[in-house]
């Protein structure tokens, strides 16, 4: 019995010498990789202090101590955050480049990327750069930076699209579910926004802005109350930009809070909600106030349903508690719309019948008169415009289109640039600019053409493919 002990004894003894002299022989390259490792997560620690002269010392540890890995895409990441501190964009994108030459298939080194890339306000190159990542390597966290690319971009079809994948992938966020709560508000879909939210603040319930994103959805929602009791958290945690329900509303009527609503909606471009409000309004509440049928028809006109804006319009006309001279005009502009450029004009007299030194009913009046061929009358409104109001751009860019459609080029050329010069983001300026450019065989049409389109004239696009490729 004892001697079966001893040899077990012995046997235990060879294999714990037999450990030992193994992690003896492998410890000294333990003890390298914890003091590399060690030394990088010093530089990373310098670089997260954002301080310029921390930057400069991790440039200097990488160049000196360090300049063995200077083949490494560690070396070339960190060497690329420093630099940026430093303002050394081109050596900052440079580096970052290195690091991806080094491993192409490393999926972080493409989101380092993306990162300093919007930290740049590069956001075409930072979505590339996180599309990279996710192609690389498909995860939660690089769908939600795309997302965010995305939504940045005004692509936000795309960018719910993200957010739903990153979601699917395991990845939560409160500032993931505030992003979505956005998108979600933008396309009136206020139930699903309210449970985004709701995530957002189960993840977070120290944000301010979070209860104040609520109290937003729920006005649109209709709830005014519970709007009320989001917004006053909000103000409590500190909030200063909050949609601002004053006491008066949370303490007034029902349709002190549900006019309220309906107008907030309105300046949100929530015009489905709107309606929704002011219909509760006009049949249940009984409220025939001209303006509830006024807000009402620009939420329909907004809509593009014409034949609705126009009843409301001409129930609001009935009554004067508004002012005249604005349903007049909305009316003016419903009929041009509508192609009734008679009846528009019908309107838009009886506006300078109530204010005959309004320069902007005659400008309306020559669109008419324009559309309706008259164009010496046309010419005559656009010029009393002008009389009226000499600084008035859109007179001078309406005037040259006509003179353009008249041959009257020179006219048309010093109208459109004193348009521009008026107002240098003037679209519709910039536009018969560069088409009164080309008829002159002028260069520099195809700038007039992206600067128009550049400042939200629809029909500069065409202009752009037809002539400019």
């Amino acid at each position: 019995m004892y001697i079966n002990l001893k040899k077990d004894i012995l046997q235990y003894c060879k294999r714990k010498c037999l450990l030992l002299t193994i992690i003896s022989l492998f410890y000294p390259f333990l003890l390298k990789s914890q003091s590399i490792d060690a030394d990088y997560e010093h530089l990373d620690s310098l670089i997260e202090t954002e301080s310029m002269v921390n930057s400069l010392s991790v440039l200097k540890i990488l160049e000196t101590t360090l300049a063995k890995d200077s083949l490494k895409a560690k070396y070339w990441i960190r060497h690329s955050k420093a630099s940026y501190v430093l303002y050394r964009q081109d050596d900052a994108k440079n580096s970052i480049k290195k690091a991806i030459m080094a491993e192409p298939k490393n999926a972080e080194i493409y989101f380092v990327k993306g990162e300093l890339y919007n930290q740049m306000n590069d956001l075409q190159a930072s979505l590339a750069a996180f599309d990279s990542a996710v192609k690389i390597n498909p995860i939660g966290k690089y769908f939600f930076w795309r997302g965010i690319m995305n939504q940045r971009l005004k692509m936000n079809d795309f960018a719910e699209r993200d957010y739903l994948k990153a979601i699917e992938k395991k990845f939560e966020s409160a500032e993931l579910y505030s992003n979505l709560t956005i998108l979600l508000s933008e396309k009136e879909k206020f139930i699903d926004a309210l449970k985004a939210i709701d995530k957002a603040l189960s993840l977070n319930k120290k944000n301010p802005k979070t209860y104040s994103m609520k109290a937003k959805i729920y006005l649109a929602l209709l709830n005014i109350d519970s709007a009320c009791v989001s917004e006053r958290i909000a103000l409590g945690m500190g909030a200063k930009n909050t949609i601002g329900i004053p006491d008066s509303i949370c303490d007034g009527s029902k349709v002190q809070k549900m006019q309220f609503a309906a107008e907030v909606s309105v300046l949100n471009k929530y015009y489905n909600q709107s309606i929704k409000a002011f219909s509760i309004l006009v049949e249940d509440y009984k409220v025939k106030k001209s303006d509830i049928f006024l807000n009402r028809g620009y939420c329909y006109f907004q809509m593009k349903d014409y034949d609705k804006a126009e009843k409301d319009y001409l129930e609001a006309l009935k009554s004067s508690d508004v002012t005249k001279d604005l349903i007049l005009d909305n009316l003016s502009l419903l009929y041009f719309k509508k192609d009734d450029f008679q009846k528009s004009l019908e309107y838009t007299n009886k506006r300078l019948e109530l204010k005959p030194d309004n320069h902007v009913a005659y400008l309306d009046r020559g669109l008419c008169n324009r559309k309706l061929k008259r164009f010496e009358e046309a010419e005559k409104d656009f010029n009393k415009s002008l009389e009226i109001n000499p600084n008035f751009f859109r007179a001078f860019g309406y005037r040259a289109f006509l003179y353009l459609q008249l041959g009257k080029i020179e006219m048309s050329l010093a109208d459109a640039k004193k348009s521009v010069e008026l107002n240098p983001q003037y679209g519709y300026g910039y536009l018969v600019l560069g088409q009164v450019k080309q008829e002159l065989n002028i260069s520099g049409f195809c700038d007039d053409f992206y600067n128009a389109n550049k400042y939200g004239e629809k029909d500069a696009e065409i202009a752009l493919k037809q002539y400019c490729k």
